[in-house]
Parts: C-alpha cells; structure tokens; sequence
C-alpha cells in the first residue's frame, strides 16, 4: 500500500518543480511531510466513510496548498494551482491504476 505513497511522492515532487526551483532539498522535504500527513488521512477516510474520493482530494488540495504556502512561502493562489495540478495527476492516475469508478 504505501507504494501508492511513494507514487505520489515521484509524480508530485516533480510537478511542483515545474512551478518552482528554488530550495530544492527543503522544498523536498516539505513536500514529503506533506503527503505523509494528508496521504494515511485520505486513505483511511476513503476506505472507512462514504465520502466521495474527489471531495477528500479537494480537503487535501486545499491542506497541501496551505503547506505551500506556509513553509515553502509561495503566494496562495500560485501554492493552490500547484497543489490543484498536483493532486488532480495524481488522482487520476490513481483511479487509473485502482479502477475506481467515480
């Protein structure tokens, strides 16, 4: 299971590259926390609730995007695009590979 983190880490750390590039080792950091947090807490939701997957990847859009701009001092609407682009390829891919049928 936590492969599928490790997943997520290789597609998103990359993306926000594209928007950023600057503290690189930090940013990397901040990124990989990120996910650790919000990664088990989507899952768990997912699998235990009734809440619909793209509702969860909105809360976590959202938390990521507020990391974004908290701890790697990006304007909030920049950190929300990065974060919106990041988790809608992840997502998909997600549901690409797990056949979930939104």
């Amino acid at each position: 299971m936590y492969k599928y983190l490790l997943l997520t880490m290789l597609i998103e750390i990359p993306i926000y590259f594209l928007f950023v590039r600057e503290k690189i080792a930090y940013s990397v950091l901040i990124l990989i926390l990120a996910n650790c947090f919000t990664w088990p807490i989507l899952n768990i939701l997912f699998h235990n609730t009734h809440i619909h997957l793209l509702l969860l990847e909105t809360g976590v859009t959202v938390v990521e995007a507020c990391v974004i701009y908290l701890f790697l001092q990006q304007k909030f609407s920049k950190a929300l695009l990065i974060s919106f682009v990041q988790n809608v390829v992840t997502t998909f891919i997600g549901v690409w590979i797990n056949h979930i049928k939104l």
